[in-house]
């Protein structure tokens, strides 16, 4: 694909230089417009797909490693007639919680936790936690529920996921919005109230 852009590219240099003595303002423009385009074109077209969805600056995780996250976040807190963790982007709320708020080390214990949950659903559920149904999504999730004193990176990493999933999900738009309504003062203020003589 890439090298077919450029071999597009040096095809219209050749017929601008073919053309050259032939060469009006008008079509020096239109072909330096259509050059330029395609030079602005190509950084999008050589991107990186196997990349998270936005940049992370202290850590990095792959476009699988993130699809695994929503997914995580969408078994701990699903669909339902509400939307689930994965509608909210609670995945992308652990993701910049990580990035902004833990240490390095803590980030890479995120990391090297991250796959050993998917180990430990692939070895309990018999396939990855990406094929899993929502039964054995499920059980994975009952599984290292049970693991509570446990200190295997599995387990660290659960918990911490866990508890940034449900702080997402509950600070998200629609949870403050639709579920628990949040007023930013608490009742209102009425500067001038008539005062009973009881009192």
């Amino acid at each position: 694909m890439f090298v077919f852009q450029y071999v597009w590219y040096a095809k219209i240099l050749i017929l601008c230089l073919n053309d050259f003595a032939l060469l009006t303002r008008r079509t020096a423009i239109k072909q330096l417009l259509v050059v330029s385009t395609g030079i602005l074109l190509v950084p999008s077209c050589m991107e990186d797909r196997t990349k998270g969805s936005f940049l992370l600056k202290n850590y990095s995780l792959s476009a699988a490693q993130e699809n695994l996250l929503a997914e995580i976040a969408e078994a701990i807190i699903p669909k339902t007639s509400t939307p689930g963790a994965k509608d909210v982007y609670a995945h992308q709320f652990v993701m910049k919680m990580m990035d902004d708020c833990a240490t390095k080390e803590e980030q890479q214990n995120f990391v090297k936790g991250l796959d050993a949950f998917a180990d430990f659903a692939e070895k309990t559920a018999g396939t990855s936690f990406m094929k899993a149904t929502p039964v054995q999504r499920s059980s994975v999730l009952e599984a290292i529920e049970k693991k509570k004193s446990d200190e295997s990176d599995e387990a660290k990493f659960y918990r911490r996921m866990k508890s940034l999933t449900v702080r997402g999900y509950t600070s998200s738009q629609y949870f403050l919005t639709q579920v628990q309504v949040y007023n930013i003062i608490p009742g209102s203020f009425k500067g001038c109230v008539p005062v009973s003589s009881n009192t």
